[in-house]
């Protein structure tokens, strides 16, 4: 009886069937899914809620037309003039107008403003449409030595595949530091309309912008990402504040105080030497840009200079799977201000501190 119990539980044990999958990760091949994640599995999706109020202070009516990227509502009327998309399964999106004959002109969206109207337009970037980033990949010496191919059986990871660059000689070829993965969107609301049209004007708008950043799905949970990531979209003249998360520090911290001391670059430098020059030969010259691409300040004792720069968060991330950064913008004609003549608008940006996040 024993024996065939025994027995019994063997089948069972060899019955249980083995799940095996596998998958190339992103920024490795051009596979459909994962075409807009960066080399370290991120992708960067981008949703602004704005509200914008105009006037039209010409004694005959305007049309103003609407970058469709945007939905938008018009808060008139019982709020029945709008349009909004959807993206489908095929990724193309799909326009929903509520009034052609007052939302259409020569087949271009907008609306129309009486004479000295003033209206409210509600403009959107949402989850449906939401705009994806074109995130930088990690770059560092090593080249495209990383792991390019995983394969899972019940759940963990067995093997993978690691892509080899066949030129390096050295065992050690580089030494990991955050390198921030995006450059800031300037936009600039208020200065277009007086290059196309003298009569209709921006009196102020105020909104919010969240940008969602995804890591690739990882199954064993056992792949984290480091990486340093900007203010994702800045309004030119306009306030920005309310930070969520707390920012983790300014571009101006990180560019001269973080990755110098994180790297122990300039730190003692009477105890560094120049290297010799066959040692170096093979490594990144040294440029103005970060391995990004974004550009650096320059280095000055000029006062003039470092108040102009403009400064903004950064927040550094080791992320596994999702996390949102959320903030405020606002301007109005109060709130518009002129350093000095011939000289851009000052952008306002309220800071707070926060902390290295773990998501």
């Amino acid at each position: 009886m024993k024996r065939l119990i025994i027995s019994f539980f063997i089948i069972m044990l060899l019955a249980v069937p083995v799940l095996a999958s596998s998958y190339t990760l992103p920024g490795t091949d051009p596979i459909e899914k994962y075409k807009h994640h960066n080399n370290i599995g991120i992708r960067g999706e981008l949703t602004i809620d704005l509200n914008v109020t105009l006037i039209n202070t010409a004694p005959f009516p305007k049309f103003v037309m609407i970058n469709p990227r945007y939905d938008f509502k018009i808060y008139r009327n019982g709020y029945n003039e709008y349009m909004y998309g959807v993206r489908n399964n095929e990724g193309t999106t799909i326009h929903y107008i509520n009034d052609f004959s007052a939302n259409t002109l020569n087949y271009h969206l907008g609306f129309w403003i009486r004479p000295y109207e003033t209206v409210v337009v509600n403009f959107q970037i949402t989850d449906n449409t939401s705009y994806l980033l074109n995130l930088a990949d990690y770059k560092s010496l090593c080249g495209g030595g990383q792991i390019t191919n995983l394969t899972f059986i019940n759940g963990s990871v067995v093997n993978g595949k690691v892509n080899v660059d066949e030129t390096l000689s050295n065992p050690i070829c580089d030494v990991f530091y955050p390198q921030i993965i995006n450059t800031p969107q300037v936009v600039d609301i208020t200065s277009i309309l007086p290059l196309i049209d003298g009569y209709v004007k921006i009196l102020k708008y105020s909104g919010v912008v969240n940008l969602k950043l995804i890591n690739v799905p990882d199954e064993s949970n056992e792949f984290w990402s480091l990486f340093g990531i900007s203010l994702p979209v800045i309004f030119s003249g306009a306030a920005h504040y309310d930070f969520k998360p707390n920012y983790t520090m300014t571009y101006n911290e990180y560019m001269e105080k973080f990755v110098q001391e994180y790297r122990g670059i300039n730190i003692h430098p009477e105890r560094r030497e120049k290297p010799p020059e066959s040692l170096t030969a093979n490594m990144f010259s040294l440029t103005g840009n970060l391995l990004t691409g974004i550009s650096t300040p320059t280095l000055t004792h000029s006062e003039e200079k470092t108040a102009n720069f403009m400064d903004y968060p950064i927040w550094i991330f080791w992320l596994g799977k999702n996390v949102d950064i959320k903030y405020h913008v606002s301007w109005n004609n109060e709130e518009k201000v002129s350093l000095s003549e011939g000289e851009k608008e000052k952008v306002w940006i309220i800071l707070d501190r926060g902390n290295f996040e773990r998501r």
